[in-house]
């Protein structure tokens, strides 16, 4: 059993039913068997609260202390679309366009990867999100039985995808029986650290019978999907043409938006696009730096917001992005806000801090997550502010979204269990990591 901890004297920054941001000073924040059990400003209560749930389970009130003087409380950030193993591709493949990028460069180095690959480069994904405040990704990418395994010894949060497919001699075709087998062992597994989803991923990399047979196996299984879109106009003259339809209408007609479903990028669209997204609950992880080295074009994150969709953020893979950054993601999603807008209100900062926290936890299938409240899971960062680049802090909100390096988290609770604290990571051994990861990098690069 995790002893109980009792977080004291913090700033506590937190998402509120109304899809702003509480700014809390001098809160305390109880922890007990993984769940927040007390969010306020009392400290007796807070005491209190440990206690008794310590009375109900028949053991000592007993509790670990942790004093939060200088330091503010947010919850672990949310990433909505990663493709974790890609950490191994990093900074091999830069300044090229996207379908060069993916059709010459990267596939073809993919294709060496070994399951052994997956497991380390997964851990070292985790390892750079962890150190940087993130506790929760939607994953996509293969061999995802070596990323599970990775997430449940670290003790991270995925909503993790399955292939769902084959592709031998005769093409490309469904594979349910794999992707049921893949949910019954994972979804759920670790407490509840796992979720699972269906990948597909995009409008134009399969044949067109194969996107009804993938909706069925979705619908069958009861999984979400994860899915690119409209990341390029390349992409979008190509459905058109092909389909007669935008990207987003053609996977409407095939059935996609049935299922819970994620969308990665989403930077093409016009009005009728996000009528539809809006109307099927689809949330769109919005990839700043991604779409901006590729040059895929800037997500018009207020138009899909004011048409009533959820929107996250998410990193995109490494190999694209070359980090795993929210706290860069965060503020990339603001500033682009405002430039293409013109409007320095148009994404303000409890909106980018929104959708790094709560409304990515909600996309990605993790409804007790994303809040500091009695009754949610314990998953939350601790930044020290004891660093020049934040002090003086001002407005905490502004601080957070503005000026933190992620370099300032001190410490990373998942589930109850510090998986960083006070700058160690605690689950994962990472000179092994690196050890491991180098090799893998050697083999596969060309």
């Amino acid at each position: 059993m995790i002893k109980p901890v009792l977080i004291s004297d913090i700033t506590v920054l937190t998402p509120n039913d109304a899809t702003g941001i509480d700014v809390c000073s001098n809160y305390y924040v109880s922890v007990f068997e993984g769940n927040i059990i007390y969010s306020g400003d009392s400290k007796s209560e807070a005491i209190r609260e440990i206690e008794t749930k310590s009375i109900e389970k028949g053991i000592p009130a007993e509790y670990d202390e942790y004093s939060g003087s200088g330091r503010i409380l947010l919850p672990t950030f949310a990433n909505g679309h990663s493709h974790l193993p890609m950490v191994l591709l990093k900074n091999t493949a830069d300044d090229m366009k996207l379908e060069d990028w993916l059709f010459n460069t990267i596939l073809p180095r993919e294709a060496l990867l070994k399951p052994k690959d997956i497991y380390y480069a997964s851990l070292l994904g985790m390892a750079e999100m962890i150190s940087g405040g993130t506790g929760a990704s939607s994953d996509m990418y293969f061999m995802s039985e070596e990323t599970a395994r990775a997430a449940l010894e670290t003790g991270f949060r995925l909503n993790l995808c399955h292939d769902g497919k084959i592709y031998d001699d005769k093409g490309w075709r469904a594979d349910p029986g794999g992707l049921a087998n893949f949910k019954k062992i994972y979804h759920g597994a670790g407490n509840g650290l796992l979720q699972t989803s269906l990948m597909i991923h995009s409008i134009y990399l399969y044949p067109e019978s194969l996107y009804p047979d993938l909706v069925a196996e979705a619908e069958e299984s009861n999984v979400y999907v994860q899915v690119h879109l409209s990341e390029t106009a390349t992409e979008v003259e190509n459905c058109r043409a092909k389909y007669q339809v935008s990207p987003i209408e053609a996977m409407a007609n095939f059935g996609v938006f049935k299922r819970p479903c994620i969308a990665a990028h989403c930077v093409h669209l016009d009005d009728n696009d996000r009528k539809i997204l809006a109307a099927a609950g689809v949330t769109v992880a919005h990839n700043p730096s991604s779409n901006m080295k590729l040059a895929s074009g800037l997500c018009d994150v207020r138009a899909l917001r004011d048409a009533g969709v959820s929107v996250c953020l998410g990193t995109d893979g490494s190999a694209s992005n070359n980090n795993l950054d929210m706290y860069l993601e965060m503020r990339l999603a603001s500033f682009i806000g405002k430039y293409i807008r013109n409007d320095p209100m148009s994404i303000r900062a409890e909106d980018a801090l929104y959708m790094a926290t709560r409304a990515g936890y909600n996309g990605i299938g993790f409804s007790n997550c994303g809040m500091i409240r009695a009754g949610m899971k314990a998953d939350f960062q601790i930044v020290n502010c004891d660093n020049p680049s934040i002090w003086p802090i001002g407005d905490p909100l502004s601080a957070i979204v503005y000026s933190t390096p992620s370099s300032a988290v001190e410490s990373v609770m998942i589930d109850g269990r510090f998986v960083k604290y006070r700058g160690e990571l605690t689950t994962i051994d990472f000179e092994k990591v690196k050890a491991e990861t180098k090799q893998s990098m050697l083999s596969i690069n060309l």
